[in-house]
């Protein structure tokens, strides 16, 4: 008995022993890759405008961004600091140049201008939120659409004018293929929707040397974004149903909006602070960002104080209209390069969070198994010296 008892208490000893190693030697074997589910099926769908391609983003961006508006330019999958190409490098992700790389894990389906409509038509859904008064009316959107139409349409897509494909499929692979395999997707449309179509229509018709007219001209920018916002808020939620249908374990990042004005005042001499008092409409689309995330079960992202060159110089509505080169001009309306890195930042700690949280729910199970299973062995154990009439000690 006494021999026994020695054994016993030797027993007891090594089995608390690996109820403290156990679990954790268990989560580091699956902690070589802590980024390996989001490399899973088509991997990262970064689906957005301008924002998303990365306009102003790299060096090159130029070069870069407009590759992919034209059939054929098949190098065309990144752009050097923008926060979808931030992302991938952030997470291991393979990102090939080549478009027709089909192993890549990084697929930005991504132009200036890319609507809630434009990629409602993509994917085919009869929604009735055709954006016939300006996807289908400007020349370089009609280019952009038939490339995308030829890369990642399916069968359910909507032509140039208004039909569908029937059965012709994207070379590439099909945007609901890409959709529903993916393992992460961030999503950045409402900024073209809203902003730019009131920019358009509006800003840009501004004539500052009237100032008489400039009151009503204000006016009429503001009522164009509430109406573009009701359009936006009813369009959006039908792309965010088909996502959580088709593919409802995907980590979906829904990026907010900002006001790349904010602090533009009318003129130089004219302080009237215009950019500010446009903020309320910014802050309408990403409360409701934040109520879809809240509903859907998605992350949300803001992106609201990033930097952008107006922000970042203090420029006037007056000094930007003054601009004539059109590419500096549309610079001003994106984030400056530390803006796109300021947006990767906080995509990035918000997907690593939400890997973060399932580990750690994860983990729990496995620990509350291997304390259940101990706590049987221990029992077992003691039973048996009961039995024999042995003390544990």
């Amino acid at each position: 008995m006494k021999r026994f008892s020695k054994v016993l208490a030797p027993m007891l000893a090594v089995l608390m022993l690996v109820s403290v190693l156990a679990v954790p030697s268990f989560a580091a074997e699956g902690a070589d890759d802590p980024y390996a589910p989001l490399k899973e099926g088509t991997g990262y769908v970064a689906i957005g405008d301008s924002f998303t391609r990365g306009y102003g983003a790299g060096d090159n961006w130029h070069d870069e961004i407009y590759l992919n508006d034209d059939y054929g330019n098949f190098e065309c999958r990144n752009v050097g600091g923008s926060y979808p190409n931030r992302i991938a490098e952030a997470f291991g992700l393979f990102a090939p140049d080549d478009i027709r790389d089909t192993s890549a894990k990084l697929w930005p389906v991504a132009h200036d201008a890319v609507s809630v409509a434009y990629m409602l038509d993509l994917l085919g859904i009869d929604d009735g939120f055709r954006d016939d008064e300006f996807t289908y009316q400007d020349k370089p959107m009609l280019s952009r659409y038939a490339t995308d139409l030829r890369y990642f349409g399916d069968p359910l897509s909507y032509t140039i004018d208004g039909q569908s494909t029937y059965g012709e499929t994207g070379e590439i692979m099909s945007i609901r293929e890409l959709l529903k395999n993916a393992s992460l997707i961030t999503l950045g449309v409402g900024q073209t929707d809203v902003v730019y179509k009131a920019q358009i229509f509006g800003l840009n018709t501004l004539d500052l040397s009237d100032t008489a007219s400039l009151p009503a001209g204000i006016a009429n920018i503001v009522s164009l974004l509430y109406k573009y916002f009701d359009y936006w808020k009813d369009a959006y939620p039908l792309l965010l149903d088909f996502i959580k249908e088709t593919n409802p374990d995907a980590r979906v990042v829904l990026v907010g909006t900002m006001n790349p004005i904010k602090d533009a005042t009318i003129t130089d001499d004219v302080l009237l602070p215009i950019g500010n008092a446009l903020n309320i409409i910014f802050d309408l689309m990403n409360a409701y960002s934040k109520r879809c995330a809240l509903k859907y079960g998605y992350m949300f992202v803001d992106i609201s104080d990033v930097e952008t060159p107006s922000t970042a110089t203090q420029m006037s509505i007056g000094h930007i209209l003054s601009i004539e080169d059109s590419i500096e001009y549309a610079l001003i309306a994106h984030p400056t390069q530390k803006g796109y890195a300021q947006i990767a930042e906080r995509i990035i700690t918000a997907v690593q969070r939400d890997l973060e949280k399932d580990a750690s729910s994860g983990l729990n199970k496995v620990k509350i198994f291997f304390a259940e299973l101990l706590d049987w062995f221990k029992f077992a154990v003691l039973r048996i010296a009961h039995l024999f009439g042995i003390s544990a000690k």
